[in-house]
């Protein structure tokens, strides 16, 4: 049965927690820079590592995925988030890893999200390093500041010879600026008998004068079905100065048991919460 229904206006993007990957920039396995022409040289991993760090992406926001609850999204003012698949022959720890330019380092992290532990992150599966024995595939990723523009920026492993440095355009991407978002009007009913659809807008406004991807997640709960909210992922490339609007039904059938005032809130580049009394199904349903 479908839990829940989506009305898609104007070409928005809605998903129900994503599970793509946002990215379109990676590195290879290992690589030294060419100081002629600022590319990068492929080379392959350590035999003695045994260590495979690929798909490395850099994103101002990011959708993430956890095993209670559907998770939600990273969007934080003044920070980025660089995220990568790794494959080992071995048990690997994520503090075996830095992130690191030529002058600074940072360990592998990500703010607390909403629900348990993570399985996905930008698109990247498998649980976070060190939660799966070797030769499972499985995520890093490092909270940095943004924007970022730094020398030589790469992944490093404990072995000091093992590095793998991003392309040239997770450089420029790291070293960009940031979009920022202004939530303009949230329309949404203060009552509705369970079983009906809950219409839900919203506006937002790219406050920068940077193109950018708006990310926010909209939380709704299902109480019916589990003691969790259903995060409802809302998207779209938002141009500088310009406006975005979200329309869409919220399924209301699973939503508390018994007559309720219901939370609805949205966290991501914009937050807001609102309180919504769910009634019993009227009579004529």
């Amino acid at each position: 049965m479908d839990r829940r229904t989506l009305l898609v206006a104007g070409g928005v993007s809605f998903t129900t927690l994503a599970g793509g990957c946002l990215s379109d920039s990676s590195t290879p396995n290992r690589s030294t820079d060419d100081p002629d022409n600022g590319t990068e040289r492929p080379h392959s991993s350590s035999p003695d590592a045994g260590i495979s760090v690929t798909d490395i992406v850099v994103r101002k926001a990011v959708t993430y995925e956890s095993m209670m609850g559907s998770g939600g999204v990273y969007a934080e003012d003044g920070t980025q988030y660089l995220v990568a698949s790794v494959q080992a022959d071995e048990d690997l720890q994520a503090s075996d890893f830095t992130f690191e330019t030529a002058g600074e380092s940072w360990a592998p992290g990500l703010p607390e999200g909403r629900g348990g532990t993570n399985f996905a992150v930008a698109g990247h599966g498998g649980g976070s390093v060190g939660r799966h024995s070797g030769g499972e595939g499985s995520y890093l990723a490092f909270t940095v500041p943004a924007p970022l523009s730094a020398s030589n920026p790469r992944i490093r492993y404990a072995d000091a010879d093992t590095t793998w440095p991003l392309t040239a355009a997770g450089r420029e991407r790291l070293a960009a600026p940031a979009p920022s978002f202004e939530l303009l009007s949230l329309t949404v009913a203060e009552t509705v008998s369970r079983g009906e659809p809950l219409p839900v807008s919203l506006t937002v406004t790219n406050t920068s004068e940077t193109d950018g991807r708006f990310l926010a997640a909209l939380y709704w709960p299902t109480k019916r079905i589990a003691d969790d909210d259903e995060a409802t992922i809302l998207e779209r490339e938002v141009s500088a100065a310009d406006d975005a609007t979200f329309s869409l039904d919220l399924d209301t059938e699973y939503t508390t048991e018994t007559p309720d005032s219901v939370p609805l809130s949205i966290r991501g580049y914009v937050t807001a919460d609102r309180e919504v009394a769910v009634r019993e199904r009227s009579a004529q349903n």
